[in-house]
Order: structure tokens, then C-alpha cells, then sequence
């Protein structure tokens, strides 16, 4: 697997988050390894089977459509091919309604692995403290 880790990432946070917005839970659920984990600065989510993603899923997604999200978007800072079939990157998270940041910017770091002939992410790490849960939105600080 020679393709640049960079670009591998970017696809990768493309693709789910154009699902994330067209409530592709298909989709998006194509390309998270089970079990999953999700972790916060305060806490981390273990997500064993389908029916839980599922839920976590639809959760998220309709916490952004109660905000009016419009723009869903995730950039490479970075990324590190750590194995052949396993790249970690990092990237920044910006989610808006009409142009207005509807969470502050937070910072991300993905695993993925390639599995079945795609990359999918085994691990999700939200670097942000005020947190809530199940719709994973950083708050502004309490």
C-alpha cells in the first residue's frame, strides 16, 4: 500500500462526514471497526456491537441537524502510515450553520485500519474537554 497516508485520512474523514450529513448510517457505519472506541478528556465510550453504533450514530446525527449544521468539516493536520494496513492522523473538526461555528473548533486524532478492502477507524480520540453525550459536541467551558 503505497498511496500517501494524508490523502487515505482525508477520504476517510470526507466520506463519513458527507454520511454523517446525509444520514448514511450505512455508510458511515462502513467504515468504523467493531468494538470502537471514542475518547474524550474526560471520558471514553467503548461501542461493541452494531445496534449500539447504530444508535450513537443517529445520535450524533440528529444532534447536528437540531443545530442546523450545514457544514460538517475535518482537516488533515497531519498523518503516519505506523504499519502497512494502520495509519494515525490527526485533524481539525469545524461544524457550522450558515456560516457560524456551531461548537468551538476541536482538535481529533483517528486510527485506521485497512480491513475488507477499505480503511475504517478502530479508535476516535476528541480532544476536548466539556463534552456532551451521546451528541459528542464540545461545549464552551463550565
Amino acid at each position: 500500500m503505497s498511496a500517501d497516508p494524508a490523502k487515505i485520512y482525508q477520504d476517510f474523514l470526507d466520506r463519513t462526514g458527507d454520511a454523517l450529513l446525509a444520514n448514511d448510517a450505512a455508510a458511515f457505519l462502513d467504515r468504523i471497526v467493531l468494538p470502537h472506541r471514542i475518547m474524550t478528556e474526560t471520558e471514553t465510550i467503548l461501542i461493541e456491537d452494531a445496534a449500539t453504533a447504530r444508535r450513537h450514530f443517529f445520535g450524533f446525527a440528529a444532534a447536528l441537524r437540531s443545530q442546523g449544521v450545514d457544514v460538517y468539516v475535518r482537516t488533515v493536520k497531519r498523518a503516519e502510515r505506523v504499519a502497512p494496513d494502520r495509519i494515525i492522523g490527526w485533524h481539525e473538526t469545524f461544524i457550522t450553520s450558515s456560516g457560524k461555528l456551531v461548537a468551538p473548533r476541536f482538535e481529533n486524532q483517528v486510527e485506521l485500519i485497512h480491513r475488507d478492502g477499505r480503511w475504517g477507524s478502530i479508535w476516535t480520540r476528541h480532544f476536548t474537554r466539556f463534552v456532551a453525550w451521546p451528541d459528542i459536541l464540545p461545549r464552551e467551558g463550565r
